[in-house]
């Protein structure tokens, strides 16, 4: 995996990424979660089934952390390729890999994730990915 810092940026928030990612693939939602402010702001990829908006941690939960494992896919994984830092932001760029529980199909599609720290905190996530994919893998519409 690549890993670059800008000059400006924050060698300490580029790693705070990297260990919720790894959080995550570990299972530990707990510890992936940790870097996340209490008011996130969290633009999750329009056209997606659950596409839009979501302000604080709990909704963040609620919309998008609960549903991956619990409706939509089995093997859910978010695998890292590249981090760059720059300032007060991380671009986070992999591949999302699983299989809708629905309908057996398979995902793998790229994504890019745009991180803005304040104070140490993530106060804000946006996703960018193949959100074709998504919906095609889940059974939606051609």
């Amino acid at each position: 995996m690549k890993h670059k810092v800008d000059e400006g940026a924050s060698e300490a928030l580029v790693e705070a990424v990297r260990r919720s990612y790894e959080a995550y693939a570990r299972g530990d939602l707990e510890a992936a979660l940790a870097i996340m402010d209490g008011e996130i702001e969290w633009h999750q990829a329009q056209g997606l089934p659950h596409g839009g908006v979501y302000r604080g941690l709990a909704a963040v939960r609620a919309a998008v952390f609960e549903p991956i494992d619990a409706e939509w896919w089995e093997d859910f994984r978010a695998d890292l390729a590249e981090l760059i830092g720059c300032g007060d932001h991380v671009l986070v760029l992999g591949r999302y890999t699983a299989r809708a529980k629905a309908t057996g199909t398979r995902l793998d599609v790229p994504f890019a994730h745009v991180w803005t720290f304040r104070q140490g905190r993530a106060v804000r996530f946006r996703q960018f990915t193949d959100t074709r994919g998504w919906v095609e893998a889940l059974g939606g519409p051609d």
